[in-house]
């Protein structure tokens, strides 16, 4: 999938981090797998709030540290 947008988020970082797998992630915050990796590869066109809150309590990190924007694309 081609990427449209700018904004990219740290999850896969924050993945790597925790030494986790997208099983676990999408287990815990609800999702499916196939949804978990498309987040971590910055291939999501829209965001879900409530989806991307529960992601940062899951890591216990602020929604303010997972994404940025890539000013070089």
């Amino acid at each position: 999938m081609p990427e449209k947008h700018n904004i990219r988020c740290r999850l896969q970082e924050w993945i790597d981090e925790a030494d986790e797998n997208y099983s676990t992630i999408a287990q815990a915050v609800g999702i499916s797998v196939g949804a978990v990796r498309r987040l971590a590869k910055n291939q999501f066109e829209r965001v879900d709030c409530s989806t991307w809150e529960t992601i940062c309590d899951y890591f216990k990190k602020p929604l303010g540290d997972l994404f940025y924007r890539d000013v070089k694309k």
